[in-house]
């Protein structure tokens, strides 16, 4: 008797998302060993990311950094640096988003554009790793919102004030301490006296700065630092518990900072302080600053400290040093819920379940890919992550390889670990910053081109600004998925391949590439191509028939003046809706014991996604093998 077709259903295929870490050939096909441009909807069924389309022109340097900043009027601003400026972003105006207003623009000699901004009681404050920190105070007049400390005045000498002159004459030292530091563009100067246009008893060049010539109406700045510090210049900071914190600098890497309660501006008055972590993890330096759960949490390069009291205003008790697990990057740390996630040597690691680690055993939320990241890391430690919370998807990025993992905090895998894909991009618009945004609800990408884009549509999107016109151009880019190896029958006998039946959403006219893989092959047994359906079109009316009360007859009448929309509702327009689900039946040849799958779409600007797979094969004739 002929042996019946076997139909072999994968209701969970790809389900569980990436899985570089574990055999394939022992894998469960929920998993996939390849899912590049793809996102697990909340089924888990496989679909396309969505597109990055460009919102200005773009600068051609990287975007640095970004920050969302409500304005004192309530209003919300994008703040966006690069190359040695900060900048705000004018999206109404593509062309001149990066405007050269003393309001909008800031330029900071020996910057990178790799900001830390801090939102802090209504001001915008800005650190960068070896340049003292920048302030942001929109309630303030136009051309004074931006400082680098809280008094500022101008040169007024009638000349230049020369690299060892010892005092200064300025438009007015209102305000200014008796005696303290400047700062006149990168050269700190210390001074013992002041009259009401002059600093006097200047010590030139402090700290590592250089005595350097100033010119006639540059400004002069109060360089107000903590006591017992030369050059203030954190690399990290966090405004939380009514305090401004930060940490990294120069001269003392390992030592925290805190404000006066509400006044980012006053390191030395009544509440402020510091503490020295030597005493606590002996060699290390400051990383990140973070809340979690009304406490205190220090990262450093290889361990963690822990305080609880930052709320109360009083005195900092030590809670917790975690030893050996360190913070790789700075930008890698966001808040999910009611965690933290963050990017340690050994992987992408929950601080609460690390600070619970006898309890919450399972620490690794990049267990499935663990050996690929942490050759990443060794490559590359300028990441770049962001959560959004909307999508449920925390991403991070390698900038310098163009590497972005997408990690799906919505669902588990069984190991109780994010799902995971990846995404990759194409002519530099690969992200160099990201942001969840209040303002266009939704994730903002920072290009390596200097462009700023908005995760929506299908497509990749590019703007140019051509004969004073905003030029729109698409790009496609390829889904891509590889299944794990997928066993046939049984293990004794090889099945002959029959039947793929493919259950899509969506797709519209696309064509999906499929290429089939047997028994371990690194070389694909045959490649095949499905069309999948074209949205279909029409000519008529939505809403019926031309006498109903939404057709032709009063498509531009009365319906029309209220709101209507007079296209959609005339009985002759031409509307495209998508299609729901549709059954592809494409065939298979050759015979295996394994098959593998790799699936790829290129994006014509349409959401596809893949609802069911199955797998019909006839069983072939068992073999006997007698060993002697």
């Amino acid at each position: 008797m002929a042996k019946p077709l076997t139909y072999q259903p994968l209701p969970n295929f790809g389900v569980n998302g990436l899985n570089s870490q574990d055999n394939p050939a022992t894998l469960d096909p929920s998993y996939l060993t390849f899912a590049d441009n793809i996102v697990l909807r909340e089924s888990g069924r496989i679909s396309f990311r969505k597109g990055l389309k460009q919102k200005v022109v773009p600068t051609g340097t990287a975007i640095g950094s970004m920050i969302e900043h409500k304005e004192a009027d309530g209003t919300n601003k994008i703040f966006a640096s690069f190359g040695t400026s900060i900048y705000t972003v004018d999206f109404t105006s593509p062309n001149a988003a990066f405007a050269d207003g003393a309001n909008i623009k800031r330029t900071v000699a020996n910057s990178t554009g790799d900001w830390q901004f801090v939102n802090f009681n209504k001001r915008l404050h800005c650190f960068h790793s070896g340049v003292v920190p920048q302030r942001y105070d929109g309630a303030q007049p136009t051309g004074e919102r931006w400082s680098s400390h809280v008094n500022a005045t101008a040169i007024n000498d009638g000349s230049n004030v020369t690299n060892s002159a010892t005092s200064m004459t300025v438009d007015s030292t209102v305000g200014f301490p008796t005696e303290g530091t400047l700062l006149v563009e990168d050269e700190v100067i210390s001074y013992t006296g002041i009259t009401a246009t002059t600093f006097t008893g200047m010590t030139r060049g402090v700290g590592d700065s250089s005595a350097a010539t100033h010119a006639n109406d540059v400004a002069v700045a109060s360089y107000a630092v903590p006591a017992g510090v030369t050059l203030f210049d954190p690399s990290c900071g966090m405004g939380s518990y009514g305090k401004l914190w930060c940490g990294g600098i120069t001269e003392a890497k390992d030592v925290l900072f805190y404000s006066v309660l509400l006044d980012g501006d006053d390191w030395n008055g009544t509440g402020s302080g510091n503490i020295d972590l030597k005493t606590v993890w002996g060699t290390d330096e400051i990383i990140a600053i973070s809340a979690f759960y009304g406490q205190l949490v220090i990262f450093g390069k290889n361990n963690i400290v822990i305080y609880d009291g930052p709320e109360s205003g009083g005195t900092l008790a030590l809670n917790e040093v975690i030893k050996g697990v360190g913070l790789v990057s700075r930008d890698s740390i966001q808040s999910i819920g009611d965690d933290l996630v963050f990017l340690s040597q050994t992987g992408l690691r929950s601080l609460a379940r690390t600070t619970e680690k006898d309890k919450l055993p399972l620490q690794d939320l990049s267990l499935n890919i663990k050996d690929r990241l942490i050759r990443n890391i060794g490559q590359s430690t300028n990441v770049k992550s962001v959560y959004v919370e909307n999508e449920g998807i925390y991403i991070m990025s390698f900038v310098d390889k163009n590497i972005n993992y997408v990690f799906d905090f919505k669902h588990a895998t069984p190991e109780q670990t994010p799902r995971i894909t990846t995404w990759t991009f194409e002519n530099n618009r690969e992200p160099a910053s990201m942001i969840n945004t209040e303002l266009y609800n939704g994730l903002l990408v920072g290009q390596k081109d200097g462009s700023i884009a908005g995760y929506e549509g299908y497509f990749d999107t590019d703007l140019s600004f051509v004969s004073s016109a905003v030029v729109f151009t698409d790009f496609s880019y390829t889904g891509n998925i590889s299944s794990t190896w997928i066993t046939l029958g049984d293990s004794f006998s090889a099945s002959i391949l029959k039947k793929l039946i493919l259950v899509m959403e969506g797709g519209s006219g696309a064509a999906l590439g499929l290429q089939w893989y047997k028994d371990y092959s690194i070389q694909p047994s045959a490649t095949t191509q499905i069309l999948l359906a074209p949205a279909t079109s029409g000519t008529i009316s939505l809403w019926g028939a031309a006498s109903s009360l939404y057709g032709a007859l009063n498509a531009g009448g009365a319906h029309a003046s209220s709101g209507h929309n007079a296209t959609l509702h005339a009985t002759a327009s031409t509307f495209t809706p998508l299609f729901g689900l549709k059954e592809y039946i494409t065939s298979l040849t050759g015979a295996a014991k394994n098959l593998k799958l790799n699936l790829n779409i290129v994006s014509n600007g349409f959401d596809a996604s893949i609802q069911d797979l199955s797998i019909i094969s006839l069983q072939g004739k068992i073999r006997w093998v007698i060993i002697l």
